[in-house]
């Protein structure tokens, strides 16, 4: 079981970036959510971990919280 991916920037990056930026998200979290939502590379989608759990509500990811 891999832990890490690397995630090649792409197309859909960019309609994520411009999205959730233009609603206010801080760009770590669009990073964390573009990656953690399904893709090609991982279809079965996959978390953000992440200390600030909340930052992530409502935007359709699995989060870890760190803090637990």
């Amino acid at each position: 079981m891999d832990v890490f991916h690397v995630i090649d920037d792409a197309y859909a990056m960019a309609g994520t970036v411009a999205e959730l930026c233009s609603g206010g998200v801080v760009f770590g979290v669009v990073a964390a959510v573009h990656v953690a939502r399904p893709n090609p590379m991982l279809p079965e989608r996959a978390l953000a971990a992440t200390v600030t759990p909340e930052a992530c509500d409502g935007l359709g990811v699995g989060v870890m919280d760190l803090n637990r």
